[in-house]
């Protein structure tokens, strides 16, 4: 895949998260104390996966410092 921004090859990996996480996207980063999926915005990126890693494929300029991803 090539860079959106630079037009460069981009390396293919994964973005993944630390044990129990899932990554999700909003508006904004709801509190601790909020129910994230009622944040506006929210989008279900990754289901969370306890006592394993969530990992989602991804390109990775490294020259742009962008990350792309298919969810």
């Amino acid at each position: 895949m090539k860079c959106p921004k630079c037009g460069k090859e981009m390396r293919k990996g994964y973005l993944f998260s630390s044990k129990d996480g899932a990554f999700s996207f909003a508006n904004e980063v709801p509190g601790v104390f909020e129910n994230a999926k009622k944040a506006e915005g929210f989008v279900e990126i990754t289901k969370l996966k306890p006592s394993h890693r969530t990992r989602v494929e991804a390109n990775c300029c490294e020259e742009c410092r962008m990350i792309v991803i298919n969810y």
